[in-house]
């Protein structure tokens, strides 16, 4: 029969058995300090050796291995970890994060202290990568725990507003995620599905915190394309859905400027932001601008913040036009 544990670590994964390695060795190695924990990696139908892979890693009674028989999503996959976790608390981590050796016993302290949160841990990219490539070192500036100075000035980090939680980085208590009835399944694109999930969160009366000493490295494969299919699906996908079932938390946000033009309903401020961000953000403009992000990305004294936002803007503009052809425009491991 199993132990008492603390803590139970969900890992979903799809044909990503490098990196999962990396991210379970780093879970398997955490301090002595810590309490004890489980991790239970869900296999959302992988197609190549990664069950083989964990297979190994399952000696350590730690680990346990779920495999879902066809591919169902990462809400799904959430899912199926927290039914089967026996913790307290309940950790989400993706499997592309490599994580320190206090990270868990952070995020256990952190829910000692208070009732209700969700913890949130402090996310970097390698050193190496954000010093090699533009794209990375404006991906590092958007992280909760990096932003500059005046930037951070501006945030409660004992009271984030939703949109700052990050899904494959925090920890909440198995009760409080139960009382809002887990993730939504039918979400099964990448785009916005955190800001969802933090919203029913803080409609509930759960505060998001930042454990800034819960510190993790991510491994993601950053690139202008990557980063550009990213916020396609983002717009195609993710804008709609939070359209649909969070309208007030789309307008706490910066991305109404970004909604289709309604002549009926917009108030004239709005009309012209919007009318004015389409008429800079045209897609020759974009097109231009993501040929020179991609051409000067290992350039670094031609980084410019200002340009990654454009696109970024730039590139959910786009996606909104695309087909909802129920296919994915980003999907991890293939």
């Amino acid at each position: 029969m199993r132990g008492v544990v603390a803590a139970s670590v969900i890992v979903p994964t799809y044909n990503r058995p490098g990196v999962l390695e990396q991210c379970l060795g780093a879970l398997l190695s955490q301090d002595a300090e810590t309490p004890p924990f489980e991790i239970i990696v869900v296999d959302d139908a992988s197609t190549d050796d990664t069950a083989a892979r964990v297979e190994a890693l399952t000696a350590d009674d730690r680990v346990h291995y779920v495999r879902h028989r066809a591919n169902r999503g990462l809400s799904a996959s959430r899912n199926t970890g927290i039914r089967r976790a026996r913790g307290d608390v309940v950790v989400f981590l993706d499997d592309d994060i490599v994580v320190e050796p206090d990270y868990l016993r952070a995020h256990l302290a952190r829910h000692a202290k208070a009732d209700r949160v969700a913890v949130v841990g402090n996310l970097v990219y390698p050193d190496a990568l954000v010093e090699r490539s533009n794209c990375a070192r404006y991906l590092q500036t958007r992280g909760i725990g990096y932003r500059w100075a005046s930037g951070r000035e501006l945030l409660d980090f004992d009271n984030l507003h939703p949109r700052f939680l990050g899904g494959g980085i925090h920890s909440i208590r198995r009760e409080d995620l139960v009382g809002i009835g887990l993730f939504d399944e039918a979400v099964r694109f990448y785009g916005y599905e955190d800001h969802l999930y933090a919203h029913r969160l803080h409609q509930a009366g759960i505060r998001i915190v930042l454990a800034p000493e819960a510190r993790a490295t991510h491994l993601d494969a950053v690139t202008v394309a990557w980063f550009r299919a990213k916020m396609l699906q983002a717009g195609r996908d993710g804008l709609a859905m939070l359209r649909q079932h969070c309208p007030d938390f789309l307008e706490e946000t910066a991305l109404p400027t970004l909604l289709p033009v309604d002549w009926s309903r917009d108030r004239s401020g709005r009309l012209l932001r919007k009318l004015a961000v389409r008429g800079v953000l045209n897609p020759v403009t974009v097109a231009v601008l993501e040929r020179w992000a991609s051409m000067t990305d290992h350039i670094g004294a031609l980084y410019s913040g200002m340009i990654y936002r454009a696109l970024n803007a730039g590139w959910i503009l786009r996606g909104q036009k695309l087909r909802r052809d129920g296919r994915p425009l980003v999907r991890y491991g293939d």
